[in-house]
């Protein structure tokens, strides 16, 4: 398994020099649902896939329901989790009210094991035509 990238072309506006750049882009892949990650797991696992979609759909409404009440939810190796909220600051201890909260937001922090395995992940580029793509830059002919 690598991490595949593409090489996109932007215009940097700061630093000591600016102008027009190339650096790499994750290249993302399509979205995994429920479904196609209840297929996987049945096909490698003797599980069917209908219980396997009953479990899944079991997991969202638990970690929906901790988060709401404040809970962090720790996914074994993949990461944790954490609700958090966004607050006005006001003068004075009764102030603080509902109305100060601004947003409830979900945070999920990737495991020590997880952030290894991507600093660790091999890497490799596609090279795909799509927008933004800059192939290789061809050098000028000299005539």
């Amino acid at each position: 398994m690598s991490i595949r990238y593409i090489r996109i072309m932007r215009k940097i506006s700061v630093g000591a020099t600016p102008g027009n750049k190339f650096l790499a882009k994750i290249f993302m892949g399509e979205a995994y649902d429920f479904n196609k990650i209840a297929a996987i797991i049945a096909e490698t696992s003797s599980m069917s896939e209908g219980d396997i979609m009953s479990v899944l759909k079991q997991l969202e409404k638990v970690i929906s329901w901790q988060l709401l009440m404040g809970h962090p939810v720790k996914l074994g190796m993949l990461g944790t989790f954490y609700p958090g909220i966004s607050a006005k600051a006001v003068n004075t201890f009764d102030e603080v009210t509902p109305e100060t909260i601004r947003r409830i937001y979900c945070r999920f922090r990737p495991s020590v094991w997880l952030n290894k395995e991507l600093r660790e992940a091999k890497k490799s580029i596609e090279e795909l035509d799509v927008k933004g793509y800059q192939p290789k830059p061809t050098p000028p002919t000299g005539n």
